[in-house]
């Protein structure tokens, strides 16, 4: 059903006396009726013009009988559904009233028009004061940053109006400026809105806004390279047709020196095509919460991703696959600085026996100590930790923050090591958000002394879930378990290890001092592992 409401003439005057400028060189009007909302200025070329001027104003109307009016009265009727319009006229003005169950939608389409110039648009009060979907916010936006509204009550109860509505009226203007410097870009800067709502999930999330322009670019930038390419193979042919140079006349040609449009053309397309998906991951700025080694992880398998075609659902595809993957990429940081820390082992880790349903695939599991770890961090050449050693100690903070749910650190291992002060170099005690460290230049080492123990116990029971040294749940296992895994660093203190030439005693030498140990404080490692097959009833603490 056609919504048809004329604008009685005192509301199109309110509305026409919006705008800033009345220097009208083009006019749109994309639901013009019979041009009821177009006579203030219809008069005025009227008038002032003898009736010329009216060619400058185009008009989109549906209905026929109503072109026909239009027409009558000099404008230009241009197409018959606006949002499906395409036309290339640059607009100063563009005044509208259009149905009001679709006024979003053609506000931000005829926005999106505009070059440089103002809008004014008569839309129910609702959809201001209502904003519950994505193109009402993004008008609401527009309207902080680029004009104004005007509420007005009983705007259709005029004498004047030939269809009356109680509904409020929102007169609203809108001004766009062209940026010089974005010339070949103009418009681009436009949100364009998709039919679902856009919830941004996390920070990782990209406008689509964002998109849309980084595939307007990317598609202009081809465009351009494409005429080039065309360009040069014309010079290129007229160069041939008038012969060589002089010093090269004696010169003979080798097959395949001239390369093909086609192959020129591709290589700068698929430069063109990295250069915009780089782009799109280094505007996701993941590196902020990714570690070194996942962050690396990623770009190696980017480099798959950015063989697909640049399009707008290509990019949102793996905005939503980095979205549902963050789960993933967040644990496995976890477990890269873990690892990091206690791949040094054994002096970072405190042992105790993995929690399995099946005896037989019982390992020995280990946490990181609460106490104490020691990592290497070498001076390198004088001038402090190395690029390696300030990204691995970056991670660190990544990865602590991220236990302590916050966004980063306020005062981290990067800052201080990047800062080198003196009381460091000395190898005395310094303090982070969540260590104390010492720096021991000459031995290349730093000792770790964590300040909230309950952070690593997050650290250590995360990393034991993900890979099942410890149950899911915590009353799957007996309380002997429990006092076992709380132990694990008396224990673990307790071990007597042989001495060996190079490198780390073997796993086995490790597992047989550990359970002697837990034998020597008396601990059966073996009892919680026997009932986990029994009745679950019987695990309970």
């Amino acid at each position: 059903m056609i919504q048809f409401y004329p604008t009685p003439r005192s509301l199109a005057e309110k509305a026409f006396a919006k705008f800033k400028s009345h220097n009208f060189l083009r006019v749109l009007e994309p639901s013009a009726g019979r041009g009821d909302l177009l006579a203030p200025l219809l008069d005025k070329f009227t008038h002032r013009y003898s009736s010329q001027g009216t060619d400058r104003i185009d008009c989109i109307e549906l209905d026929l009988d109503n072109q026909a009016i239009l027409r009558s009265k000099g404008v230009n009727v241009v197409d018959t559904d606006f949002l499906e319009f395409s036309g290339a006229g640059m607009f100063s003005h563009i005044i509208m009233n259009p149905p009001w169950k679709d006024g979003a939608d053609h506000l931000v389409k005829a926005f999106d028009l505009l070059v440089d110039g103002e809008l004014v648009a008569i839309l129910n009060a609702e959809t201001i004061r209502n904003p519950h979907t994505a193109k009402r916010k993004l008008i609401c936006n527009w309207i902080e940053e680029h004009g104004s509204v005007e509420f007005l009550s009983e705007a259709f109860l005029d004498p004047d109006t030939l269809r009356k509505t109680t509904a409020d009226v929102a007169l609203i203007w809108l001004q766009k400026k062209v940026d010089i410097k974005q010339n070949f870009t103009h418009g681009l800067e436009v949100e364009h809105v998709s039919e679902i709502d856009y919830t941004e999930k996390n920070s990782i999330a990209l406008k689509q806004n964002t998109i849309s322009n980084a595939v307007a670019v990317f598609n202009a930038a081809v465009r351009s390279l494409k005429s080039a390419e065309v360009a040069r193979e014309e010079a290129d042919y007229y160069a041939r047709l008038l012969g060589r140079p002089l010093n090269e006349l004696h010169k003979t040609t080798p097959d395949g020196e001239v390369i093909a449009i086609q192959e020129r053309f591709n290589k700068g397309y698929d430069d063109l095509k990295k250069r915009a998906w780089t782009n799109v991951l280094h505007s996701t700025e993941f590196n902020k919460y990714l570690s070194s080694k996942a962050y690396q992880r990623l770009v190696t398998d980017f480099e798959q991703i950015a063989k697909l075609s640049f399009t707008e659902s290509n990019v949102r595809g793996f905005l939503i696959g980095l979205v549902n993957s963050q789960g993933d990429m967040n644990m496995q940081m976890l477990l890269d600085c873990f690892d990091e820390i206690t791949k040094y082992r054994p002096d970072n880790r405190a042992y105790y026996k993995g929690w399995k349903s099946n005896e037989k695939h019982r390992e020995l599991a280990y946490r990181v100590k609460m106490t104490r770890f020691i990592i290497p961090v070498r001076n390198s050449y004088g001038l402090g930790p190395s690029w390696e050693d300030l990204k691995k100690l970056q991670d660190f903070d990544k990865a602590f923050a991220m236990l302590d749910g916050k966004a980063q650190c306020n005062y981290g291992l990067h800052d201080l090591f990047n800062a080198l002060p003196d009381d460091l170099k000395r190898s005395q005690r310094m303090t982070t958000d969540y260590f104390d460290v010492r720096w021991y230049r000459q031995a290349g080492t730093v000792h770790f002394y964590p300040r909230n123990r309950a952070i690593i116990d997050r650290l250590n029971r995360m990393v034991g879930r993900q890979r099942q040294w410890l149950p899911n749940e915590n009353n799957a296992a007996p309380g002997a378990f429990w006092e076992h895994y709380e132990k694990a660093e008396t224990i673990t203190n307790a071990m007597i290890l042989p001495t060996v030439r190079w490198g780390h005693p073997s796993d086995e030498q490790i597992e047989a001092a550990h359970t002697k140990a837990c034998v020597d404080a008396g601990l059966d490692v073996n009892t919680f592992f026997a009932l986990s097959n029994s009745n679950p009833n019987q695990l309970a603490a």
